[in-house]
C-alpha cells in the first residue's frame, strides 16, 4: 500500500507491507516519523487518517486515551493499512541524524539466558546479519506466543553485530515477561524491529555525561557506557551514572560498573543508590570505587545536578513514572535546556 504524509507544504511518501505497521513502514523507508516507545503506550505517533482505511490495531492501547474518534485519529504504531492512504501529523518531524541507521524487521533467535536477580533475566538475540545501531537505543520484541511488541534497549555495544543483548524485569501482569520468565527460553524464535530511540550516545558531540537509570532502564546506559569505554571517551571527558534499585540483593551488573570505573577511576563516578534498604559493611567499605547511597535515586541525583547544564548530556532511563518525575526539576529548577536531556520511556 501507498501511504502519503501530508505535514504543512511538505508531502513524504511510502510503502507499507500487508499488516506492517504504518510506523514500523516509515521508519524503515527512512521517513523520520515522530515515536518514542514505539508500542503504544505513549501516543507519539499519534496521526489523523484523512483517506483510506486501516486496521487500528490495539483498540485498549493507552496512548489512545484522549484520542478523538470522530476525526479518525491513530496511533501509527498500532494501524495497518488495508488501502492505500493519507495521513496528517499534528507533531513537528525533526530530520535524522546522517549517521542515523534506518530501523528494519528481523527474526533472531534467543542464544543465551541467564538470571541475574530473582526479577530481572539477561538474554541474546542472534539475527541473521550483522547491523549497527547507536549507543542508548533499542529494539521492539514480540514471542510467537504473545501478541504485540515490547521495547528493550540493547545492554551491549558495537559498530557491526548479529548479537543483541537485552535484560527484562519480571512483570506479573506482562505478556512477554510471563513468557520469557516462564521457562528457559534458548532456541525459541522472536520478530524484532529496529534500532530505535532518540537517547543515544554520540563521541563526536564531546558532552560530559550525567545519567540516572531505574532498574532494567539501566540497559541502554550500559552501552553508551561500553561504547565510551571502547573509545577512550572518558579519558578526556567525566560521566557520572546514578542507578537505583530496592536492595544489595537487586543490584546486577556490579562487575561491568566495577570494571569501567577501574579503567577510568578520575574521570567516572558511579553511585548505588537503594531504595528499601542499606548498603552491606562491605560496599560502604568503599573498596570496589563504587559509591552506595541509601534513599531514592532521584533524591541523591538531582542535588548533583549541575546549574544551567554546562556542556553536560543528561540521560534518564526507566520508568515512565520515574522519567517523569525528573524532567520537570531538570528543566525547570535546574534549567537543563531541553536539547541537554535524553530519555526513553517505556511501559
Amino acid at each position: 500500500m501507498l501511504i502519503e504524509i501530508e505535514k504543512k507544504s511538505q508531502t513524504y511518501q511510502f510503502e507499507a507491507n500487508a499488516g506492517e505497521k504504518l510506523l514500523y513502514a516509515g521508519l524503515r523507508a527512512g521517513i523520520p516519523l515522530p515515536f518514542e516507545c514505539a508500542t503504544g503506550t505513549c501516543g507519539s505517533c499519534k496521526a489523523r487518517v484523512t483517506q483510506g482505511e486501516v486496521d487500528e490495531g490495539w483498540s485498549e492501547a493507552p496512548g489512545k486515551e484522549r484520542f478523538k474518534v470522530v476525526k479518525r485519529e491513530i496511533l501509527m504504531c498500532q494501524c495497518s493499512a488495508q488501502s492505500d492512504c493519507s495521513l496528517s501529523v499534528p507533531t513537528k518531524i525533526v530530520a535524522f541524524r546522517d549517521d542515523d541507521i534506518n530501523p528494519d524487521h528481523h527474526i533472531g533467535v534467543i542464544t543465551q539466558y541467564e538470571k541475574l536477580t530473582e526479577d530481572v533475566l539477561r538474554f541474546n538475540v542472534e539475527i541473521p546479519t550483522n547491523i549497527s545501531f547507536h549507543a542508548g537505543q533499542f529494539f521492539v520484541l514480540q514471542a510467537p506466543e504473545v501478541n504485540g511488541f515490547r521495547a528493550y534497549s540493547m545492554v551491549n555495544y558495537s559498530p557491526g553485530t548479529n548479537q543483541l543483548e537485552f535484560i527484562i524485569k519480571q512483570n506479573p501482569h506482562g505478556g512477554l515477561s510471563k513468557w520469557i520468565f516462564d521457562s528457559d527460553r534458548t532456541q525459541e524464535k522472536l520478530e524484532l524491529f529496529g534500532p530505535l530511540g532518540h537517547a543515544t550516545f554520540h563521541p563526536d558531540e564531546s558532552h560530559d555525561l550525567f545519567m540516572i537509570a531505574g532498574g532494567s532502564g539501566i540497559a541502554g546506559l550500559m552501552s553508551i557506557l561500553e561504547y565510551g569505554r571502547q573509545v577512550n571517551y572518558f579519558k578526556n571527558r567525566k560521566a557520572s551514572l546514578f542507578f537505583g534499585v530496592r536492595t544489595p540483593a537487586d543490584f546486577f551488573f556490579a562487575e561491568r560498573l566495577r570494571a569501567v570505573k577501574a579503567q577510568f577511576p578520575d574521570t567516572v563516578s558511579i553511585n548505588i543508590a537503594f531504595s528499601n534498604a542499606p548498603p552491606t559493611a562491605e560496599q560502604l567499605s568503599g573498596n570496589d570505587g563504587l559509591i552506595y547511597l541509601q534513599g531514592m535515586v532521584h533524591e541523591h541525583a538531582l542535588p548533583a545536578v549541575l546549574e544551567g547544564g554546562g556542556n553536560v548530556m543528561h540521560y534518564l532511563a526507566g520508568p515512565g513514572p520515574m522519567v517523569d518525575a525528573l524532567i520537570r526539576p531538570l528543566i525547570l529548577k535546574s534549567k537543563i535546556p531541553v536539547h541537554r536531556v535524553r530519555y526513553d520511556k517505556f511501559s
